[in-house]
């Protein structure tokens, strides 16, 4: 999993994601490399897909979407085409912002975010109740936001090759 990555990736990888506003000087001084140095990284990090996105997480109550709902799905097939049309479909939906194809007892965890309850039934009615192979879903509504973060824990002896 750490294949080709150091301690210098790792401890650049970690503070990125806490800040990736920090400048090449900033994040260098961090690291305890030159500015170059890791601005190469980064290049190299981005290159190999290691750093997916650099995005902008936005609240959804600041905008007006307070209600977050996790929503289990369940189809009425395993067939590939299936599986891959309602994958099509959740990628296109601006309501679900994560979903998770999963073993257990559903086969997708849907993420999903709404005004209200009333735009939520609107789209639960609209998305799942009327879409071909959905069997059955369940849906939790979020009371309280506990923890929400996309930092993977990084530690720089961790998962490396020895040597």
């Amino acid at each position: 999993m750490n294949d080709g990555l150091d301690e210098f990736d790792l401890k650049l990888l970690d503070a990125i994601q806490r800040n990736n506003r920090l400048t090449a000087a900033q994040l260098a001084e961090r690291v305890c490399l030159s500015p170059s140095a890791v601005q190469r990284r980064l290049h190299r990090l981005r290159e190999r897909k290691v750093i997916e996105a650099e995005v902008a997480i936005v609240s959804p109550e600041a905008l007006g979407q307070s209600l977050t709902a996790i929503v289990e799905v369940t189809l009425d097939t395993d067939r590939p085409k299936v599986v891959e049309e309602f994958q099509r479909a959740i990628q296109a939906a601006p309501e679900v912002m994560q979903a998770y194809y999963v073993t257990g007892n559903a086969d997708y965890i849907l993420v999903i975010t709404a005004r209200n309850t009333a735009d939520y039934e609107a789209f639960a009615r609209k998305f799942l109740s009327k879409r071909p192979h959905v069997k059955y879903f369940r849906t939790s509504i979020v009371m309280r936001r506990v923890k929400r973060g996309m930092t993977l824990p990084l530690k720089s002896d961790q998962g490396l090759p020895s040597g």
